[in-house]
């Protein structure tokens, strides 16, 4: 939606987060409406502002044109529906900052960057490659500045890490779209996981002639929903190209680049660097100097980061982790015996591939599950595991089990505690970012 059709209506922004609060200072000063209504569904403190809260909704849907949701705020709400079905208009700040760039700001090329996993620290990878090369680029969206404030800014790229909230009903598509993966997640919002995968490549729905997309190719849930657009897909991680090749990042089979030159752990990472370049090489711009680039990159926090050592035995805080398929990626980033902590939040995901692959693993020595899921991923590894050498321990408070990991390792020799819990933080916490910062606490009170 563009701005001039927000322009003489009744606008309702639903959801004051970052972005609610950087939307509603922009279209005061870039819209003139009839009546500005901000809702959030619980109540904040706001003196400046007149905020709406919880049954407000009910009142306020009789009285706007035009709902701009924000990402938390699922399309798949009772009163989005109906306000739909009354001919409500629906819109996102994402939707608003891609309409006028497509439209008004033909100059700058946007990037858009999704994925189920992997999308923050593709997005920040792409966004140092480009400021490296010498080019004007600004990062927003998830990471980085809510989009709405790079409207008045003029940038010769924009890098824009988008969400499947943010995806999930896009009326246009970025030129140029990097998808890194699919799987399971985020089901509380979406309703279910076909709804989810249908969300997230809603990111091309729009794109046409000339735009291009490059899909990881060896995701195959991801090629499988792509199909559901007849698109000129460009695919990497494949031979031919930039990939991911017994854990180095190849050219056409030539070596590029070690995941031991940079400062990021992880072979995963070899797989995002694989598409960046892919987006690099399409651009025009100098791949030999990204690469360079990809060694002065520091890791984003919670992301396999490193907090610390104590008798032999490294900390790893990968609280980033919220499906099983990424706590698979963090086991196989290690070659040290080494315990992880599993659990969290429960979004109906299915462990028993986790298990059956922590079966097969002989470095991993005590798995330790906690919170909501703990319980049901201890029972499914009691099912699964043949092994006899590994301990499966639940824990009901996080400090006692990151005391009982420590005293565990070291009775089996083990040299890393890894935290990846492969299930979100919302049973115990606001976000991953504060599971992970209090992980990182419990470690200092070792």
């Amino acid at each position: 939606m563009l701005i001039s059709e927000l322009q003489n209506k009744n606008l309702l922004i639903w959801g004051l987060g970052k972005e609610g609060l950087a939307l509603t200072e922009f279209i005061k000063a870039n819209v003139k409406y009839q009546n500005l209504y901000l809702y959030n569904d619980s109540e904040i403190s706001q003196s400046a502002l007149k905020i709406y809260h919880g049954k407000d909704i009910e009142e306020l849907l009789n009285k706007v044109d035009v709902i701009i949701r924000s990402p938390g705020v699922s399309i798949y709400k009772d009163e989005i529906i109906q306000a739909k079905a009354r001919g409500v208009k629906v819109t996102s700040s994402s939707d608003i900052f891609l309409s006028e760039m497509l439209k008004n700001h033909p100059q700058t090329t946007v990037i858009g960057v999704t994925g189920s996993k992997g999308k923050s620290t593709t997005s920040s990878l792409l966004y140092h490659a480009l400021q490296f090369l010498g080019k004007d680029v600004a990062l927003g969206g998830n990471i980085g500045r809510p989009l709405i404030e790079l409207l008045q800014e003029k940038h010769d790229y924009v890098v824009c890490e988008l969400s499947s909230y943010q995806c999930s009903d896009l009326s246009v598509s970025p030129k140029i779209v990097l998808f890194t993966n699919l799987f399971p997640e985020h089901i509380d919002w979406h309703r279910s996981h076909e709804n989810y995968y249908c969300d997230k490549v809603h990111l091309v729905a729009h794109q046409q002639v000339g735009d291009v997309c490059f899909v990881n190719d060896k995701c195959e849930k991801l090629k499988k929903y792509c199909s559901a657009y007849s698109l000129p897909y460009q695919y990497y991680n494949k031979k031919e190209g930039f990939a991911e090749m017994d854990n180095v990042l190849c050219e056409n089979g030539k070596p590029l680049l070690h995941i031991e030159e940079t400062k990021l752990q992880g072979y995963h990472n070899l797989d995002n660097m694989a598409g960046v370049l892919s987006v690099i090489k399409y651009l025009g711009l100098d791949t030999n100097k990204a690469v360079e680039s990809f060694k002065t990159f520091n890791g984003l926090p919670h992301r396999l980061q490193k907090v610390g050592e104590k008798n032999g035995i490294l900390f790893i805080n990968d609280s980033i982790s919220t499906a099983p398929e990424t706590a698979m990626a963090a086991l196989k980033s290690f070659d040290v015996p080494l315990g992880i902590f599993l659990g969290g939040y429960d979004r109906a995901q299915d462990y028993h591939e986790l298990a059956e692959f922590i079966n097969q693993d002989d470095k991993v020595k005590v798995v330790i599950t906690l919170f909501q899921t703990g319980r049901r991923v201890a029972q499914t590894l009691k099912e699964v595991l043949k092994r006899k050498d590994i301990v499966v321990l639940e824990e009901t408070d996080f400090e006692q089990a990151v005391k009982k990991m420590y005293e565990e390792l070291q009775k089996v020799g083990g040299k890393m505690a890894l935290f990846s819990p492969a299930a979100p933080s919302y049973d115990s916490f606001k976000s991953f970012e504060a599971r992970g910062d209090e992980f990182i606490r419990l470690f200092n009170k070792l």
